[in-house]
């Protein structure tokens, strides 16, 4: 055998070599078969040893004894198994102990994949390795059957068709005569292989091929070369070889056959061809070609002449369309790329339904998902000069696979569930891509993005992790590439290929992510966070794309719209997950929420009105929908519920405060403090209102008592309280156009209110929250009593300005004896009436805090009041603070708790 293979090196080196002309290559090509040779020995060797050992180890029992194991008659396997008639399961998965497809029994009624599951009577894992299928292919071509037929048709093909190059060029031999002879002989290999197929079937299977080809090649150098038959002829004489090819074929069960036959004919064209034929005889003549693998394909589920008559086809004309296509081409080869584009789609259909009953539905990945890449290549290539060429051409792929799916699924037959599937996600990629296609040229991102989602989808249903990871890579990539196309371009919202662009990555990514979240149980360990992960790429897509879009073509509204995008997509989150049982995706629901805080900020920042620019339906919406939310999923926060509860109450009572204040500050002919009352007054009512609603409305209020009734109200506490330190400093009390009247001011009776409502829910913590209010009770008297001293002072100074005349200032107020009269006055009454209270109630403290107020004045009296001028004011003072003296020293003369004998 060795011999054979070094001849055929030798040969196969020459006819290569005779191109140059030089002998380099008969050496090379002797030298190589020879090497081949030696390698394909051992290698044959070395499997046939190996089956052996696995024989006798599978068949022999642990304990067997030496003597036993080499008195076992041994059983020799054939070095080469006959090519198998019929596609088998071993032909396409592999060896026995791979495992074969079935249903899942554990998938929902709905759903329908292929699991691998071990039959009762598999064999165990072989202990070697099998070789590879390519290698497996050349040790048989060169091992089984009759070699020296196999290589005898092949040289005998290439010589003819150099013969007929080498006549044509030289003009030896009339034409006629020349294919004639050639037709004969090939007639004559056709019936010798006829009429040995029962004797020598491999024998006859070759010459068939062989002659089936030299016809093809006759045929076409007859039209092409000599044009000595019409066209419409020629194309009826290669209909009839392909039609007998097909059907020798099928009526002897050969793969062999059509293999060759087809083979012959695709080559046929190259080998004859001279560079200067028609593209339209050419696409033709392949389309009959292809014609005929279909007609196969409807009896026989060969997939090797599948995948060979459409890498002819596809490498050929994009070889074609590389070197010789031309813009006035495009009505002559669009109609050729289209039928081989649904001739190969229908094809993979075909191979699904014709396969063996265990096999039924297996899908040929190659057909399924080449198809439509290559031919996006070429036809890209095709309409790259039209406007829309692209999106039309997606659109019609989309529609065709939509409607080919539809099909397959109202055919209602589940061996075609995974085929359908496929179809319908490649409808709906080339349809959304249309969208963007039509509108922009940044397609590609998006482009890998759908497909990234398709491949992980892809990578699940067959359980090949290597795919799962090149689609989360695309997913990725596919962004990234977006980012690198930036600043965006369009002319109108949202219809444009930024904003199109970020929506497909984003429903790319959340989908494959759900998918992802469906089928843990299917993942490796460490693709788990692939789920979470691109849940979170595809919300910050969603998001990026849609604030982005909105900062561009909104200019005063940009931000409430921004803030209802967000609500809105918070909302959507929230119904998503409950509708697709995802509950990954309730979290980002609550995003709302640090939204309304964040546009709160920036609505401060603007200097603007907080209804103006659609707040009035910004603010109440946005803050409705989280209200909602949080009905729905505050349970799953129970730690945190008390936290984000109020903050939509504190939000609320700024904006309230905010727009009540900005309104009435555009009020003509009042005083500041009108437009003043609403910051202190809001959030005394808001805290009214929580009491109110405490026992009236169950949620949120009642369902989160005291989270309102504490965490929410204190802040609006403390912030009436500094209002009323801040107004009592900086505001005179001007009631314009009403007179000013001491504590019967609005500035007084506000802070009345606010004193009212603050004690009132004070005490309602004191009912309800005893040891907290008890805690924090020598608190709340350190700052109410200072507090109301500091009012009653500030009321002095307001009365002192408008019915003095005073100017409301520092400087000019302490200069004056009016003032300084009636601070001494109104200081001494507050001593007298704290002592007086604090000896009826035992309350020491109190006492001590009347004394030092009193100490003040009488320091007051001597330091200030003495130094200046003998005026009415001094004299009232130190008259009225001594009577007062007289009189505490009579009622309260010593601090409670005093032995009042040792006084007196």
């Amino acid at each position: 055998m060795t011999i054979f293979y070094f001849i055929c090196g030798a040969i196969i080196g020459g006819i290569v070599s005779s191109i140059s002309r030089e002998l380099v290559g008969v050496v090379a090509g002797g030298a190589l078969g020879l090497m081949f040779s030696v390698i394909a020995t051992l290698r044959s060797r070395l499997d046939s040893l190996e089956r052996q050992l696995h024989k006798i180890n599978r068949d022999t029992p642990a304990s067997a004894t030496l003597a036993e194991i080499e008195a076992k008659p041994q059983w020799n396997e054939p070095l080469f198994e006959p090519e198998p008639e019929e596609l088998t399961p071993d032909a396409i998965l592999g060896p026995v102990d791979q495992p074969v497809y079935a249903r899942d029994q554990e998938e929902q009624s709905d759903q329908f994949s292929y699991e691998p599951v071990h039959s009762p009577t598999q064999k165990e894992p072989s202990q070697y390795n099998e070789p590879s299928p390519v290698v497996e292919a050349i040790n048989r071509f060169f091992t089984g059957g009759n070699l020296m037929v196999k290589i005898g048709v092949i040289i005998l093909f290439f010589g003819v068709s150099f013969l007929v190059k080498f006549a044509a060029e030289r003009g030896m031999i009339p034409v006629e005569l020349r294919l004639a002879a050639v037709t004969a002989g090939a007639i004559a290999l056709l019936v010798v292989g006829w009429r040995l197929r029962d004797v020598r079937e491999q024998y006859a299977l070759v010459l068939q091929g062989g002659g089936v080809g030299i016809l093809y090649l006759t045929v076409f150098a007859a039209l092409r070369l000599y044009s000595l038959i019409p066209a419409p002829f020629a194309f009826g004489l290669m209909v009839a070889i392909c039609a007998l090819s097909s059907a020798l074929a099928i009526i002897q069960n050969s793969r062999t056959l059509a293999v060759l036959g087809v083979s012959g004919g695709f080559l046929a064209p190259i080998l004859a061809s001279t560079g200067s034929g028609s593209h339209v005889a050419l696409f033709s003549y392949y389309a009959l070609l292809n014609a005929g693998i279909f007609g196969i394909a409807w009896f026989k589920a060969w997939r090797l002449l599948n995948l060979i008559g459409f890498a002819f086809t596809f490498v050929i004309s994009a070889a074609w369309g590389a070197h010789y296509y031309q813009p006035h081409y495009f009505a002559t080869t669009e109609p050729f790329l289209i039928l081989f584009f649904i001739m190969y789609t229908t094809v993979a259909v075909l191979f699904a339904i014709r396969q063996a009953p265990e096999l039924k539905g297996y899908v040929d990945g190659t057909l399924v998902f080449g198809t439509p890449l290559v031919t996006a290549a070429i036809q890209s290539s095709l309409v790259w000069d039209y406007e829309y060429g692209l999106a039309w051409s997606a659109l019609g792929a989309g529609f065709y696979y939509i409607a080919l799916a539809t099909w397959l699924f109202s055919r209602k037959r589940h061996e075609l569930r995974l085929l359908s599937e496929a179809f319908l996600a490649f409808g709906v990629v080339f349809a959304t891509l249309a969208i963007p296609l039509a509108l922009d040229g940044r397609w590609t991102a998006a482009a890998w993005a759908l497909e990234g989602g398709a491949m992980v989808w892809a990578g699940l249903r067959q359980k090949r992790w290597q795919v799962r990871i090149f689609g989360v890579i695309l997913l990725l990539g596919g962004g990234v590439f977006f980012l690198a196309d930036l600043p965006p371009k369009g002319n109108f919202a949202c219809l444009n290929a930024f904003w199109l662009g970020t929506a497909l990555i984003a429903a790319a990514a959340l989908q494959t992510a759900l998918y992802l979240s469906r089928n843990r149980q299917k993942l490796e360990t460490w693709e788990l966070s692939f789920a979470d992960a691109l849940l979170a790429w595809g919300l910050i897509w969603w998001f990026f794309g849609g604030l982005f879009e909105i900062s561009r073509w909104l200019v005063d509204t940009r931000l409430m719209a921004a803030l209802v995008f967000v609500a809105l997509s918070a909302s959507a989150c929230d119904f998503a997950a409950t509708r697709l049982k995802w509950n990954a995706l309730i979290m980002p629901s609550f995003l709302i929420l640090p939204a309304l805080c964040s546009a709160l900020i920036l609505q401060v920042l603007s200097a603007s009105h907080p209804v103006a620019h659609g707040g009035w339906l910004a603010w109440p919406l946005s803050i409705g929908l989280y209200y909602l939310i949080l009905s729905r999923r505050e349970t799953l926060i129970d730690t945190l519920r008390p936290y984000i509860h109020p903050v939509p109450v504190w939000i609320v009572a700024i904006l309230a405060a905010w727009e009540l204040h900005w309104q009435a500050g555009r009020i003509g002919g009042i005083a500041e403090v009108w437009s003043l009352l609403p910051l202190g007054l809001v959030p005394a009512v808001l805290i009214l209102l929580i009491q109110l609603l405490l026992d009236r409305l169950f949620w949120p209020f009642g369902a989160n008592r005291r989270a309102y009734l504490q965490i929410g109200a204190l802040p609006l506490a403390v912030a009436a309280w500094l209002w009323c330190i801040l107004m009592n400093i900086h505001c005179s009390g001007d009631a314009a156009p009403l007179p000013f009247i001491p504590f019967l001011n609005p500035l007084d009776i506000t802070q009345g209110v606010i004193t009212a409502v603050i004690i009132n829910w004070v005490l309602q913590l004191r009912r309800e929250e005893p040891g907290l209010i008890r805690e924090a009770s020598q608190l709340l008297q350190i700052i109410f009593y200072p507090t109301m001293f500091f009012w009653l002072n500030a009321e002095i100074v307001r009365g002192v300005h408008h019915f003095g005349g005073v100017p409301f200032s520092f400087e000019p107020m302490f200069s004056s004896h009016l003032f300084q009269a009636a601070i001494s006055i109104i200081w001494s009454i507050t001593a007298f009436c704290s002592m007086t209270f604090a000896t009826r109630k035992g309350i020491r403290t109190v006492w001590i805090i009347g004394a030092v107020i009193l100490g003040a004045v009488v320091l007051k009296l001597f330091v200030i009041d003495l130094s200046g001028k003998g005026t009415v004011e001094r004299i009232v003072s130190f008259v009225g603070v001594g009577f007062l003296m007289l009189i505490i020293g009579w009622f309260s003369p010593v601090p409670p708790g005093t032995d009042t004998k040792e006084v007196q």
